[in-house]
């Protein structure tokens, strides 16, 4: 299992401006054994990794949240089987959409009501490879203020856990 510890989001990274107006935001860093891997690989290797119990919190949380009015997002670890070069701008990726990909980044995330998600997956390859999984949030009302309280704990456990689980 990889060794993930907390990181700055980098100052080249897409989420890097949205750091100012964030209510929410955090970074983790992995070694990154091949470097050839692109962003988007590397993104569906973690989430490929969901353990069994992330997705049962997943499911509790849909439960709850389609009563309230907000998307029921679905499983974390459900993908189509499409070649990572097969994904574009706009195209689904898991529980997210694509915002923007780059040989070096790609960006999803979720936009609703109470909040918008939006997570990046940076290759840092220099003496020491690794890769960046960062997330930012940008709360929009009270529900959303509300819904962070449990998931802004919650939150670091689970990707952590993806990032030791995958294989990059």
């Amino acid at each position: 299992m990889a060794i993930v510890r907390p990181a700055s989001i980098p100052p080249e990274s897409q989420l890097y401006p949205s750091l100012a107006g964030a209510d929410f935001y955090d970074a983790y860093e992995a070694a990154l054994s091949d470097t050839a891997l692109p962003p988007t690989e590397l993104f569906l290797r973690a989430f490929r990794a969901t353990p069994p119990w992330v997705n049962s919190l997943m499911s509790v949380r849909n439960n709850i949240v389609k009563r309230l009015g907000l998307k029921d997002t679905g499983a974390m670890g459900r993908f189509t089987e499409k070649s990572p070069a097969d994904y574009h701008v706009g195209d689904r990726l898991g529980i997210f959409s694509i915002f923007s990909m780059s040989p070096s980044e790609v960006v999803v995330g979720i936009d609703d009501k109470h909040l918008d998600v939006r997570v990046s997956v940076r290759k840092s390859i220099g003496q020491e490879p690794r890769y960046i999984v960062a997330t930012v949030v940008k709360i929009h009302n009270l529900l959303g203020r509300v819904y962070m309280v449990p998931v802004g704990r919650i939150h670091p456990l689970v990707v952590r856990a993806l990032m030791r689980r995958a294989k990059v």
